[in-house]
């Protein structure tokens, strides 16, 4: 399965690999809480507790709210690997990032 998430940012393990924290919004909720819209959110992760994904080589580092592209191992696995960038951000003003 791949699903699309927007990077929040990202670290290097001790063994060299890139980790990239990761907002799944059908995961963790939207980007921003304002999004719904005066309702108490029930699954919303915070920003400090979302977790990182380990990625393949990318073209450029991620910056915050880029789109990435994620897949899993299957519908039921919540381990997932981040695969690409889109190229899109949520931030009208981050596309084309790294250009």
């Amino acid at each position: 399965m791949i699903v699309n998430g927007y990077a929040k940012s990202y670290m290097y393990a001790g063994d060299g690999t890139l980790m990239v924290k990761v907002r799944i919004p059908t995961i963790h909720g939207p980007v921003n809480q304002k999004e719904y819209k005066g309702a108490n959110p029930k699954n919303y992760v915070k920003d400090d507790d979302l977790p990182y994904y380990p990625s393949l080589l990318l073209p450029h580092l991620p910056a915050e709210g880029e789109v990435v592209a994620l897949i899993s191992k299957n519908d039921r696995s919540s381990e997932f690997l981040v695969i690409g960038l889109t190229g899109g951000s949520y931030y009208t003003n981050l596309t084309n990032v790294g250009g």
